[in-house]
């Protein structure tokens, strides 16, 4: 993996851009392709969400809620994808901490 878990500037740029104006398949795919790894699936799909999410992750594919389909939920599923592609090993509580950290993170860079 790149030495830095949040991408630069100029790919959160690209990032915000494609999912304005391409959806949130295609910025997955950037981010994906940035990270060098297999691209996570974007399936708005509520039933396979619990009742008291807007979101969830398993196994390549990310399912959403319409209403929780925001830039904010996908930026935060796609780091358990990175988790779970690179199989770092952290508990639960951390890793739901790190994956709003990164969705901040990343949507909050001023450009």
């Amino acid at each position: 993996m790149r030495a830095r878990v949040i991408p630069p500037k100029k790919i959160c740029e690209e990032f915000s851009l494609a999912y304005e104006l391409k959806g949130a398949q295609k910025a997955v795919d950037l981010l994906a392709k940035y990270y060098g790894i297999k691209k996570m699936k974007v399936m708005v799909n509520g039933r396979k969400v619990g009742n008291h999410y807007d979101a969830c992750y398993y196994e390549y594919i990310a399912y959403f809620k319409k209403t929780g389909l925001n830039k904010r939920n996908v930026l935060h599923e796609f780091y358990h994808h990175l988790v779970y592609v690179y199989d770092w090993n952290m508990k639960v509580f951390e890793e739901e901490k790190k994956a709003n950290w990164f969705s901040k993170a990343i949507t909050k860079k001023r450009y």
